[in-house]
């Protein structure tokens, strides 16, 4: 909560992949499938590609060393989509306890806001039977302006009817809590995922929890 402050959190938003889900083994075979088959040679490992996980595709081939045209990105995000798709979800996990923590925050109303294209979120959701938990899904979509922009934010807390003072962002990179502050939320970083604790700390998240299970606790508070 921040100082000085007493909030009501009412809704949470959360990011999907390194804060709900670890669903690097997924996304790692389908970007190295990708890079083969359109920029050629060896392609990055998991672990250079799951440091850039929850950044745009365009962007994490950009930082990866990938110089891509026009025509080729569009093949390149053609051919990832497809890839993804056939994966199924099949190796993504969700991080220990987010399950009974998601059950226990079912007076809460909960949200997502991910990178990810709607569909692809709807892969990982359904495979991991994490749909019901959760009243709206928001993903990348054509005009929306991505994390660390507060458009997302935005967008999901005007679908379910929410104040930004009583919404809680949840997510593990510095651009989930760039963009919950700029939306005006309150936000909680998690040292779990891709992000790096050095680099999610100079953010100056209103909170910060080392399992997602903490987050139980941190919002029964907001209601006593």
């Amino acid at each position: 909560m921040r100082r000085g402050e007493t909030t009501t959190i009412t809704t949470i938003l959360c990011d999907l992949d390194g804060t709900l889900v670890d669903s690097r083994w997924d996304i790692a075979v389908a970007f190295q499938h990708a890079w083969q088959t359109v920029v050629g040679g060896t392609p990055p490992d998991t672990a250079a590609i799951a440091q850039h996980i929850g950044k745009p595709l365009d962007q994490m081939i950009i930082e990866l060393g990938g110089v891509l045209s026009p025509p080729l990105l569009s093949t390149f995000l053609t051919v990832y989509r497809c890839a993804y798709a056939r994966q199924d979800a099949c190796l993504a996990q969700p991080y220990p306890g987010v399950i009974a923590a998601l059950r226990a925050l079912s007076p809460f109303m909960l949200g997502i806001v991910t990178t990810k294209e709607p569909g692809q979120a709807a892969i990982v959701l359904r495979r991991l039977a994490l749909t019901p938990f959760f009243r709206h899904i928001q993903g990348g979509t054509p005009g929306l302006r991505l994390k660390p922009a507060p458009d997302p934010i935005l967008a999901a807390l005007a679908a379910m009817r929410c104040a930004p003072n009583h919404g809680l962002v949840v997510g593990d990179t510095p651009a989930d809590i760039r963009a919950g502050k700029a939306a005006g939320t309150i936000t909680c970083a998690v040292t779990y995922g891709f992000g790096m604790r050095e680099e999610l700390l100079p953010c100056a998240p209103d909170y910060v929890i080392d399992s997602f299970g903490e987050l139980v606790d941190l919002v029964l508070k907001s209601r006593s």
